[in-house]
């Protein structure tokens, strides 16, 4: 998607620069359990070799623009030269005891399980000697509809609508999409209509694409 956009626009699209990690936990999972789980020893990793460090549901460290250079504890750079990196830790079932374990509360998403239970809704690729399992677009967008009815920030709800829009139109899947995003979305029409006309013409400003052209590809998933 990113490829296609940049030549169609002849720029990058506006694309989070945050890192959003998910990772599948059974909702009675006991503390012990969660000890040893697959989180645990990511957050661990992390934290105490890759020296992210944990900030309410997010893991940061900050990275030199121009060396890109990790910044350390005693260095005194100027704020300009200062990007903070930052990791979002998701989670498709919370178990009650997740904060008491871990120290924090993560982000909420359901949809993940999708994932990690049916290989057609995940993408496998092999980086750094890992596999690590990419949602697919459908997923992707569902989401981000589902996403919609909770922004409680305008700019993020815009977002939202953008990237159900690039997604869509500079991908190759819209029979698929269709089909698939209508089966993990409930009431996808209903979720759909919180999207207002004015919503569209801000979208339209970031995407340079008319509100129209764009109120009518993401009511295709209709």
């Amino acid at each position: 998607m990113n490829k296609k956009f940049q030549i169609a626009q002849g720029r990058p699209y506006l694309g989070s620069r945050d890192i959003d990690l998910g990772f599948h936990l059974e909702k009675n999972a006991t503390a012990e359990q969660m000890k040893i789980s697959q989180i645990a020893k990511s957050l661990q990793i992390m934290q105490d070799k890759l020296k992210f460090k944990s900030v309410s549901f997010r893991l940061v460290k900050e990275i030199h623009t121009e060396t890109e250079e990790e910044i350390g504890e005693n260095k005194s750079i100027p704020a300009h030269f200062i990007f903070p990196m930052y990791v979002d830790v998701i989670v498709d079932n919370i178990p009650k005891d997740f904060k008491s374990v871990f120290g924090f509360q993560p982000v909420d998403e359901p949809l993940l399980q999708f994932v990690f239970d049916k290989k057609k809704y995940r993408t496998e690729l092999h980086e750094f000697n890992r596999k690590i399992w990419m949602p697919t677009v459908d997923v992707l967008i569902a989401t981000k509809i589902h996403a919609l009815q909770l922004r409680d920030k305008e700019h993020k709800k815009i977002k939202d609508i953008c990237d159900i829009f690039a997604l869509i139109w500079y991908g190759d899947e819209l029979p698929r999409l269709t089909e698939n995003v209508a089966q993990l979305v409930p009431h996808l029409s209903k979720r759909l209509s919180i999207i207002t006309k004015a919503d569209y013409q801000k979208a339209s400003v970031q995407l340079n694409h008319t509100f129209e052209e764009i109120e009518r590809v993401i009511n295709t998933l209709r």
